[in-house]
């Protein structure tokens, strides 16, 4: 008991109920991703794939696969960059295996696998999650894999009960979104450190105990700093953010000009001599706000796996 009441002595029935219920969520989460996870062994690429193909639609956004099959290695390199170091020592490009009796697959591009992705690769049916790795570029027609060891179909062969023959002298591959790579973990990891004794009070006050967050009217932007581009919406959002001692949210559809807002947001805070973090829980979603200071009059310095960031060649500081 006096351990109880010296680790969770300071929690109240509000951070339980808040632990509680983002708890049940992510575990909910977590069921669904294993749902996804199992489908690796229990059913063929060709019967994943059409699956995801033809799936119900999430958030509108229409064709949600997770496996390319029938793909064929077209090309091979285990050069190194000449400037960044990657993680991967040897990159292998996939396109789709085609025959005359086939029609035209779908753009590998509509679906849930994109550049980034971590990703396991087998040969069925015998040797499934043979190699996993990530997906270092995507085209509607061809996959590019980062992986750590090399692929040598012949000693693979050699596993199984398949040969090379004249009829099929390639070996077909499977690809698939690695479900295991999920950031459960770290979710809960974040909500634990909200409510940890010591922990990070002051968000905890925030987020858990919905302390109203103040804003200090003499920071708004003055008129010189607002782009005549901007609607009355984005106005009213940079107006928000510059004036924010503690944080402000935006909350806005796609296609409502976001990218464009924070880009303009940063830009107005450079002016006024501040150092930004841009983050985000994506490579992607930073390069595409990134892309929109490329002609920005300040020096940028993007971090991240140089295999999973886009804009390598604009990195500066």
């Amino acid at each position: 008991m006096e351990l109880y009441e010296e680790k969770a002595g300071h929690l109240t029935e509000v951070h339980a109920e808040f632990f509680r219920k983002w708890d049940d969520l992510l575990t909910v989460e977590e069921q669904d991703s294993g749902r996804f996870r199992s489908q690796l062994w229990t059913m063929t690429a060709a019967k994943r794939e059409k699956a995801g193909r033809y799936g119900t639609p999430i958030w509108g956004f229409g064709l949600t696969r997770r496996c390319f099959a029938d793909m064929l290695i077209s090309s091979y390199s285990n050069e190194t960059a000449t400037t960044h170091q990657k993680i991967h020592r040897h990159t292998y490009t996939f396109v789709r295996a085609t025959s005359e009796t086939q029609t035209e697959r779908p753009s590998l591009l509509s679906g849930h696998i994109a550049r980034g992705d971590p990703v396991s690769l087998s040969m069925e049916p015998d040797l499934l999650c043979l190699q996993r790795g990530f997906v270092t570029d995507l085209t509607p027609t061809s996959v590019t894999l980062g992986l750590t060891y090399p692929i040598d179909v012949d000693v693979l062969l050699s596993r199984t009960k398949h040969r090379r023959t004249q009829e099929t002298p390639f070996v077909k591959f499977r690809i698939d979104k690695d479900e295991m790579s999920s950031g459960i973990m770290r979710m809960r990891n974040n909500i634990a450190q909200l409510l940890y004794k010591g922990g990070d009070e002051k968000r905890r006050k925030l987020i858990v105990d919905l302390e109203r967050p103040y804003y200090e009217p003499a920071r708004a932007p003055l008129p010189a700093e607002i782009p005549q581009s901007l609607n009355i919406d984005q106005v009213q959002a940079m107006h928000q953010v510059l004036t924010a001692r503690d944080y402000a949210l935006i909350l806005g559809m796609p296609g409502t000009g976001k990218t464009t807002t924070i880009a303009e947001i940063i830009k107005a805070l450079v002016e006024r001599g501040k150092s930004v973090l841009l983050t985000s829980y994506t490579h992607s979603a930073v390069d595409t706000i990134l892309m929109k200071l490329l002609d920005a009059k300040f020096g940028i310095l993007r971090l991240g796996n140089v295999d999973k960031v886009s804009l390598v060649d604009c990195t500066r500081s």
